[in-house]
Order: C-alpha cells, then structure tokens, then sequence
C-alpha cells in the first residue's frame, strides 16, 4: 500500500497494474475564520471514499483557512466528485455542510459558539473542531461561560482533524493592564479559527488549512 499526503491542492495520476484498483481517499475541509462579533468558525468537514477507481487523472483540491469561509476540500475527475469535504464558516455554522457532502463516510464540523455577550464577555468564542472518520468535531467553548482574564478554549477535532482555535481575551492583571490577546488560528487540518475579544477590534483568527489523504 502507498500513502500520499496533500497539503496543497494537485493532480493525481493513479496507475495501477490494471485497469482499476482499490483506493481510499480522506478529505478534510478547511476551518472558518472567526468573526468581529466574537463568534468563533466553525471546523472543516470530513469525507472519505473507500472503493474501486479507474486509472486515470485526479483533481484534488485542497481548501485554505485563510479569510471567511473556509474552503472546500474535494478529489474529481471531470465532472464527477470523488469526495468532498465542505469548509466551515466565519458565523460559526455547521448547517450547510450536510448538503455538500459526498463520500462513503461524512461527518460534519464542530461549531464555532456565539459570543452571546459582546464586549460585556471579555472574550471571544472558540472555533469549532474539524471532523474525523470517528465522528464530528467539537463545537468551541462560548464566551458567555468564560472567565475575563483566560481564553476561552477552542473544540477538539475528531482522530486526525485539527483543534479549533481559542478565543481573544482581555487581561487587566495586577502586573499587566488592559490588553487584549489576540485569537488563535485553527491547527491544521480544518480548525476553526477563534472570535475576536469584542466589535471595535478585531482579533479573531483564521481556521486551518484542509488535508487530502489518498492510500492505494
């Protein structure tokens, strides 16, 4: 068995001895950013394809954290997709990522918790988790049941999905006053990002990246 990992998106060329051949493809979808309003994103989706694939040339691609919405991550060959894995988004929701779906095994992402109190909080939410071929991420931990001075923690993804990041926080310590710690990016693959600490300054993070496995 060979064992390709893809961080980046790219072509596969599968050949194997004969026509076709045995093949698993795992997917993950990149987290969401977290938002100004203090929600955190919501991690990456899952989605694997187990089964019989002809020779011949793969689009993979790989969906980027980056800003917003996370990305997509997807194997086609024309027009027919493979696996696909859908992003998380920058609100927080999970909600679109059932429709989008497709694969053999398909789990969604942890959301990204509401920040239900704003500025009053001190902190932003956690992002969601990414899910794995166990299960679904976990959602991330709202600032609404934070303390002030700590960060609020981001969900745990699911056997080989990335954590959610942690939310922003405000610490007014005895040794330190009035700063504002910025949000932690999700890791990798398909962590949401955290939420900012409140409206006037944004200091959420982005989600992680997404992830292709293909075993042959």
């Amino acid at each position: 068995m060979s064992t390709t990992t893809y961080l980046t998106s790219s072509t596969w060329v599968f050949a194997p001895a004969v026509n076709s051949g045995s093949v698993i493809i795992q997917c993950w979808g990149a987290g969401g950013h977290g938002n100004s309003s203090g929600n955190g994103g919501s991690g990456g989706a899952y989605a694997e394809y187990a089964g019989i694939l002809s020779s011949g040339s793969y689009t993979l691609t790989v969906g980027t954290g980056g800003t917003l919405d996370g990305e997509n991550t997807s194997v086609a060959t024309g027009s027919t997709i493979i696996a696909r894995a859908p992003g998380g988004k920058a609100d927080g929701t999970v909600s679109h990522q059932a429709a989008l779906l497709t694969g053999s095994i398909k789990f969604a992402g942890g959301s990204g918790c509401s920040d239900y109190t704003g500025y009053g909080s001190y902190n932003g939410s956690g992002g969601g988790g990414a899910a794995g071929p166990s299960g679904s991420g976990l959602a991330g931990v709202s600032a609404y049941y934070s303390t002030r001075e700590g960060p609020t923690s981001g969900g745990l993804g699911l056997s080989g999905g990335g954590n959610g990041g942690a939310g922003a926080f405000y610490f007014a310590g005895a040794n330190e006053q009035n700063t504002v710690y910025g949000a932690k990016t999700g890791s990798l693959p398909g962590g949401g990002g955290g939420g900012s600490y409140d409206y006037s300054s944004d200091t959420s993070a982005a989600g992680g990246n997404g992830k292709i496995i293909v075993t042959y």
